[in-house]
């Protein structure tokens, strides 16, 4: 089958944060809707949030949005774990923090990963730019047992991920009304207090609304979730997939 991958058919789930609250405000009430169905989900940052701040050093800052971190997952009910040391001054390359994240994946055995969209196309943070990268890598690499390459050797808990999702996209196939989780959402955002203000909390509010529109619903999520066939060597609009799905 062509079709795009639903939130139903999500098993388990890591979502991959460049950042310290980039997966609550991307899609932390799809998080939150996953868990109260009982699925497991997973929260990982890829840095520690050390930068941005002229009141605190860099290791007080990071100290500081790890508590965060592990309050905003623990609003939502989901597994934090933790973030994988890199900084401000060394946020790492597409080819390490891919090893990283097929570690946890093969760890976890993780069926659904998640992350920024690299193809924002008015992206300009280098970080979510690379993360992204490195997630959908990792994505194709979880599979190949002898990959991470430079061990040479065989890794017996290669496995095949199912689903690859993007939030922060123009490209989204799937809506998730946020409603009923509305507040966790918001509160877990509020719980990156370095981060957030209201002016800012005003914004999203807004965005969430406009995300909803045309939809029965008062506030929304968009994602963009692929099976492993569109991740490789496949285009096709979206107008013409519909065709060919309602014609089947």
């Amino acid at each position: 089958m062509l079709d795009y991958p639903t939130l139903d058919d999500i098993k388990s789930a890591l979502f991959v944060q460049p950042h310290p609250d980039d997966n609550e405000i991307g899609a932390g009430g799809t998080m939150a809707y996953l868990v109260q169905k009982g699925i497991p989900v997973y929260s990982v940052s890829v840095t520690k949030g050390d930068g941005g701040s002229d009141e605190h050093s860099p290791e007080a800052l990071a100290s500081i949005r790890a508590l965060e971190a592990q309050h905003a997952s623990d609003i939502l009910g989901v597994t934090y774990l933790g973030d994988l040391g890199y900084t401000n001054t060394n946020p790492g390359t597409i080819s390490s923090i891919c090893e990283d994240i097929v570690n946890i994946m093969r760890t976890h055995h993780i069926q659904t990963l998640i992350s920024v969209d690299p193809d924002l196309d008015n992206e300009c943070h280098p970080v979510h730019l690379t993360v992204g990268r490195a997630v959908n890598e990792a994505f194709v690499r979880c599979p190949q047992r002898y990959y991470p390459f430079h061990e040479h050797r065989i890794h017996d808990d290669a496995y095949h991920p199912e689903i690859l999702g993007h939030y922060f996209t123009k490209h989204d196939n799937t809506i998730v009304g946020i409603d009923a989780v509305y507040t966790q959402k918001m509160d877990a955002i509020r719980a990156h207090s370095s981060q957030v203000n209201e002016a800012f909390l005003q914004q999203l509010n807004t965005l969430y609304q406009a995300y909803a529109i045309g939809t029965p619903y008062t506030y929304a999520e968009r994602l963009k979730l692929l099976y492993p066939i569109h991740t490789h060597c496949f285009a096709i609009r979206d107008e013409l997939l519909e065709s060919l799905m309602e014609s089947l």
